[in-house]
C-alpha cells in the first residue's frame, strides 16, 4: 500500500506555488497516494484549478472556507473542514505550503496526531507586510508552529538563513533546502514562434526591447517602482522601449493612475499603437509565450521568497535585474545572468536595464549564462528526486 500524503495549498491560482507543486506531486503519484486540498481564490486573483485536469492521477478537495484573508469564522471552518478529512483519511505525512494554510493546516494534522508535519515557505511574512505589532504577533506564531513542525522546506540557503538566524522561527536541523524546480523540456519549444505571435498580438515589432514585470499587483511587489523605472528609460535609450506588466491586484487600478501622472502612455489589455509605452495585460494563463517575447524581466519587490518569475526568465535564456531581497539573491548570478540592486533604487535599476537594453551582446551572453545556471539548479527532475528521498526518509 503507498504511503498516504496530504498536500495543502492555500489556493490553486495562476502563480509560482501552483505551477510548481502539481507537476511535482504527479511525478510522485506513481508512490504515493495523494490527495490535496486547496482553499479559495481572492476576487484579483485568476484561478488555476483547471490545471488539476491535465494531472488525473492527482485527487484534490476544494476547501470553501480556507482564504488567504483573515476572518476568525473562515479559519475556524477550514481547521474543522480539514481537521475532519485528516481524520477520515489517516495519512502519514500533511505537508502544507503558504502561510495560511501552513497555519490552519499543521493545527489540524497536530490536532489529528499526523506522525508528519511538513511546511514549505514560499515567502514569508516577517517584514514589509504589516505593522511591527502584527508582524511580532506573526513570528510568535510562526515559533510556536515551528515547534509541531517535523520539517520545514525552505526554497533558498538566503531564506534558510533568515527563517533560522535573523527571525529564530525554526533551529537549522528542521529546516532542508530544495529548490523550485521547472519542466526545462516544455519551456523552449518553438521559442521564436511564441515570441513572434506574443509580439504581434500586442503589436511590438523586432527593434522594440520589451522589459516585463510578471505578478500580482499589490504593494509588496512596488509595482509604482516599474514604472517610474520606466518613466526614466523611455526615449534615453538607443531602441525604442515597451514595459510589460503582466498581472492583476487590488492596485491595478493605482499604476495606471501613477502612469498618467508621469505622463506614460499607457493601455490595457491591447496595445493599440507603437506609441504606447506600458501594457497592462492582466493574468494571462499561459505565460510562456510572454517569456518568449521579453527581453529583460525586472522584478522590482519589497520583499520576496524565492520568485518563479525570475527562475522562469532565465530558463527561457532572458537576463533578469532585480531588487536584492529574500531569496532572490539565490535565484540569479549577480553582474553575469543578471544583476542585483537595492530595494527601491530606481536609479540603479534604470541604469542596469538601459545598460542590458543598449547592448544585445550583452543580453545575449547573459541570457545564455542564465540558461546553463537554470537548468543546473532548477530542474523539476532534481527537484522530484529531492521530495522523494524527503517523504521517504521520513515516512513513518
Amino acid at each position: 500500500m503507498k504511503p498516504k500524503l496530504i498536500i495543502i495549498l492555500n489556493r490553486l491560482v495562476v502563480g509560482g506555488q501552483t505551477i510548481d507543486t502539481l507537476p511535482l506531486l504527479n511525478e510522485l503519484s506513481d508512490e504515493f497516494d495523494i490527495l490535496v486540498l486547496h482553499g479559495c481564490k481572492e476576487k484579483d486573483e485568476k484561478d488555476a484549478s483547471n490545471l488539476l485536469s491535465q494531472y488525473p492521477s492527482l485527487k484534490s478537495k476544494y476547501i470553501p472556507s480556507l482564504r488567504r484573508s483573515i476572518n476568525p469564522f473562515n479559519d475556524a471552518a477550514a481547521f474543522f473542514a480539514i481537521y475532519n478529512i485528516i481524520k477520515k483519511n489517516k495519512p502519514n505525512i500533511v505537508h502544507t505550503h503558504g502561510s495560511k494554510s501552513g497555519f490552519v493546516g499543521r493545527l489540524a494534522a497536530y490536532a489529528s496526531h499526523v506522525p508528519v508535519i511538513i511546511h514549505t515557505f514560499h515567502g514569508h511574512l516577517f517584514h514589509s507586510y504589516y505593522n511591527s505589532f502584527f508582524t511580532a504577533m506573526l513570528k510568535s506564531l510562526e515559533r510556536m508552529l515551528g515547534k509541531i513542525t517535523s520539517t520545514a522546506i525552505a526554497l533558498s540557503h538566503w531564506q534558510k538563513k533568515e527563517l533560522c538566524e535573523v527571525y529564530k522561527i525554526l533551529p537549522p536541523e528542521k529546516v532542508k533546502v530544495i529548490h523550485l524546480g521547472i519542466e526545462l523540456d516544455k519551456i523552449n519549444v518553438q521559442q521564436n514562434i511564441l515570441r513572434s505571435s506574443f509580439r504581434k498580438k500586442y503589436n511590438v515589432c523586432d527593434e522594440t526591447i520589451v522589459i516585463g514585470l510578471i505578478g500580482r499587483i499589490v504593494p509588496i511587489k512596488n509595482v509604482e517602482m516599474f514604472v517610474k523605472v520606466a518613466k526614466a528609460l523611455i526615449g534615453n535609450t538607443i531602441s525604442p522601449l515597451c514595459f510589460f506588466i503582466i498581472g492583476d491586484g487590488y492596485l491595478k487600478k493605482r499604476i495606471p493612475h501613477k502612469c498618467s501622472q508621469l505622463q506614460l502612455s499607457w493601455s490595457e489589455k491591447q496595445r493599440t499603437h507603437k506609441n504606447i509605452s506600458v501594457v497592462f495585460t492582466s493574468w494571462i494563463e499561459e505565460v510562456l509565450p510572454a517569456f518568449h517575447a521579453l527581453d529583460v524581466l525586472a522584478l522590482t519587490s519589497h520583499n520576496e521568497g524565492t520568485p518563479m518569475s525570475v527562475i522562469e526568465a532565465q530558463c527561457c535564456g532572458k537576463p533578469v535585474v532585480a531588487t536584492n531581497v529574500g531569496g532572490v539573491r539565490d535565484t540569479l548570478l549577480d553582474g553575469e545572468t543578471g544583476f542585483l540592486v537595492q530595494p527601491n533604487d530606481i536609479n540603479a535599476m534604470a541604469e542596469k536595464l538601459k545598460l542590458l537594453a543598449n547592448n544585445s551582446q550583452l543580453r545575449n551572453e547573459m541570457g545564455s549564462k542564465a540558461k546553463t545556471f537554470a537548468a543546473a539548479n532548477f530542474s523539476k527532475q532534481k527537484e522530484v528526486r529531492n521530495f522523494r528521498a524527503l517523504y521517504r526518509d521520513i515516512k513513518t
